[in-house]
């Protein structure tokens, strides 16, 4: 592509990823027109959850962020001087809807397309054919350049080994964090909730508000992690019985007069719009779940781009890391790629991109390798100045994580005292 070719751009999905490639590409190229399917009626993706319409959406009430405001920022997009350290949901959504009517609302080269889900995506010649489907109209369109943006929340993640699990679910005893609204279905009852990450934890401690008793079931527990009066922690689950309502764990204990089994045990990447074949090298041979679902993704150049044609990306497909300037920097970095300012090399090991969760502290690695790249191309086709990490966001990030389990202390106080005034579970006041 050169800058004077006129090109077509489809960006799946219209949360944070697709709302910033949008920004990147319509500021980096003049020369683009610019498609967005967005299979909700409102932007946002995940950070969409109108209070009439929660049933099937992965945000729950009383969700704040795990990292800090001055972090998750976009580049020269501040939030606003009102919203607290750690933005609760509604906060991110609003920022989100600010963001989007800036950078990409009523911009000429944009066409958005609202409650359009992309079901199929193939590449034919040189063009990627997208076929959308929009009410009962089926629609479809060619491409020169594809980004999924459709994020890695669609797929729940089950452990595989509980036996008599089944039955739990069948009678919505079990559910996986997703279907989690809110605490107001454990009062009175005894819960366990599998799984410490930062959802596992969140909800927890929300349940401990109402609930007889909670229970964590985790693998291992970390050493700096705060410990609630209120939650004990148990192993794994061995095996479940809805019958008698007890629950086996490994270590030969059994719980007895369990009401509910909460599973914040994550989700599978899944792209079945995807054609098969390049499905195949993306998800790997070795899927866990279905033919559409796998835990790591393959042959992704810097965890992004499709090795095999250079003229498909993936964004923000890395967990545990800064999403919103990660969105922007990969964005920036797709855009020399896909004007092949940037070679991408065919022969890759796909091993390579097989994890995505960075263990803490490599995602400020990532983020430098990134920047180093787009630094070292001489003459760049874009003009977009993503987020630098400097010296002060490094140590922001570096700090985050012994301020976050500060938080989350307060955040386990806040809800022993509302459980002594039997109050279910809110965040507190921004100011706390």
């Amino acid at each position: 592509m050169t800058v004077n070719d006129k090109k077509r751009l489809a960006i799946i999905g219209g949360g944070p990823g697709g709302l910033a490639a949008a920004r990147v590409f319509s500021q980096s190229l003049n020369n683009l027109e610019i498609e967005i399917f967005v299979k909700d009626y409102d932007i946002g993706g995940v950070w969409h959850y109108p209070e009439q319409e929660k049933d099937g959406r992965v945000m729950y009430d009383h969700l704040e962020t795990n990292i800090s405001k001055e972090l998750m920022q976009f580049s020269g997009f501040p939030f606003d001087a009102s919203v607290p350290l750690y933005p609760s949901r509604k906060n991110i959504w609003e920022y989100l809807k600010e963001y989007y009517k800036t950078f990409v609302a009523n911009k000429d080269c944009i066409t958005i397309h609202f409650s359009t889900e992309v079901t199929h995506l193939e590449k034919r010649g040189s063009q990627w054919k997208i076929t959308y489907k929009n009410g009962l109209a089926t629609t479809k369109s060619d491409f020169d350049f594809a980004i999924v943006a459709s994020g890695h929340y669609s797929a729940p993640k089950f452990p595989s080994s509980i036996t008599g699990i089944g039955q739990w679910f069948d009678d919505k005893s079990a559910i996986h964090s997703k279907n989690f609204k809110n605490c107001e279905f454990a009062r009175d009852k005894t819960v366990i909730v599998v799984g410490n990450g930062s959802s596992g934890q969140d909800i927890a401690n929300q349940l401990t508000t109402v609930a007889k008793k909670v229970y964590n079931s985790i693998r291992e527990a970390a050493s700096n992690q705060p410990k609630a009066k209120l939650i004990e922690t148990i192993p794994t689950i061995n095996g479940a019985d809805r019958r008698n309502s007890s629950v086996a764990l490994s270590d030969g204990r059994v719980i007895q007069n369990v009401d509910y089994i909460v599973f914040a045990t994550g989700y599978y990447y899944s792209f079945p719009f995807i054609e098969p074949s390049i499905r195949l090298d993306v998800l790997g041979e070795g899927v866990t779940h279905d033919r559409n679902s796998s835990v790591n993704l393959h042959n992704l150049w810097e965890h992004m781009i499709y090795v095999k044609d250079p003229t498909l990306s993936f964004i923000l497909i890395p967990q545990l890391v800064i999403p919103f300037p990660l969105s922007e920097l990969q964005a920036a970095i797709m855009v020399e790629a896909f004007c092949k300012n940037l070679p991408i090399a065919t022969e890759f090991d796909s091993s390579i991109c097989g994890a995505h969760n960075f263990p803490k502290g490599k995602d400020l690695e990532h983020y430098a390798e990134l920047q180093e790249i787009l630094s070292s191309i001489p003459h760049r086709i874009g003009h977009f100045d993503p987020v630098k990490w400097d010296e002060r966001l490094t140590e922001l990030r570096n700090t985050s994580y012994t301020d976050k389990e500060e938080r989350n202390m307060l955040l386990t106080e806040h809800a022993q005292t509302l459980r002594e005034k039997k109050i279910p579970y809110f965040l507190p006041a921004p100011h706390a």
